[in-house]
């Protein structure tokens, strides 16, 4: 070795971990990062619930007769149905609010024929409430086993039990001066008086009453001299109106008119005519 070369020696590293540390090592990240993520959301969980509360305890709340405006009732009528209604109650959390149970709250304390739509907004905290009048269809009385009921028949000729005795206060319009009174009560009735009185409206006959018999049968009252006009069951029901007020156009303008004690239309193309016992003497 000459003087010039020195000897070399091997520099000192890192000593080496040992075989599988490294690996061990990198394992701890995810596990780092997956608890960082569950701290972060319980923060944000934790800071929606305060917020909620928040709002709930302090913001969101009904405190005032102002937070529950009514259209479509006075001043007077919106403290009387704010007092009644018992399932709006002052104060309440506005979220506690079940606008389905308020809507058929205020539907039993209004009239039958007067429609309650309810609903709650977050910004300003209130209920709106919206009152729409219907004109009911008729008056109406039915036979209930041992007990006679009295209401009304609203827009779409649903049975709406009405006393006005009872609720002098809630007088509701009324379209038609029609009397119905029903021996009893099933859910084809609507559909049936709907097509009956869409009828009537286009025809000369004035009906006062509608009788509907125990075992379907319709049975008119009218003005002139008809009398009562027997339908039947309401099958062909358009064809039995139209020949009812060609005969009643024929027997008024035909003489002096007497009255019959009743017309038989079960069969509208072959009417029979039914005289009172004054004509049969």
């Amino acid at each position: 070795m000459g003087p010039s070369q020195r000897p070399t020696r091997s520099r000192a590293g890192t000593p080496p971990l040992p075989q599988g540390a490294a690996a061990r090592g990198g394992e701890h990240h995810p596990w780092r990062r997956r608890l960082t993520r569950l701290w972060r959301l319980l923060v944000v969980s934790g800071g929606a619930v305060g917020l909620a509360w928040v709002l709930v305890e302090k913001s969101w709340w009904l405190e005032t007769p102002d937070q529950v405006v009514v259209h479509g009732a006075s001043r007077q009528e919106h403290g009387e149905l704010l007092a009644a209604a018992s399932a709006l109650r002052l104060p309440t959390p506005l979220l506690a609010v079940d606008p389905r149970a308020v809507q058929q709250d205020l539907q039993r304390l209004v009239s039958p024929t007067v429609h309650a739509q309810v609903r709650r907004t977050l910004a300003p905290p209130q209920v709106v409430v919206s009152l729409e009048n219907r004109a009911a269809q008729a008056w109406a009385r039915r036979s209930l086993g041992d007990r006679v009921e009295h209401g009304l028949l609203d827009h779409r000729f649903n049975w709406a039990g009405f006393d006005p005795q009872q609720q002098p206060d809630h007088a509701p319009v009324v379209r038609n001066h029609i009397l119905v009174l029903a021996d009893f009560w099933g859910p084809e009735l609507p559909g049936i008086l709907t097509q009956l009185f869409s009828g009537l409206e286009r025809l000369e006959t004035s009906a006062h009453t509608v009788r509907i018999t125990a075992d379907g049968h319709l049975v008119l009252g009218t003005y002139g001299t008809l009398g009562e006009v027997r339908l039947g069951r309401p099958d062909r029901l358009s064809r039995k109106l139209v020949v009812m007020d060609h005969l009643h156009a024929h027997l008024e303008k035909g003489g002096p008119p007497f009255p019959y004690a009743y017309i038989d239309l079960h069969d509208p193309d072959q009417p029979q005519l039914g005289l009172s016992q004054d004509q049969d003497q």
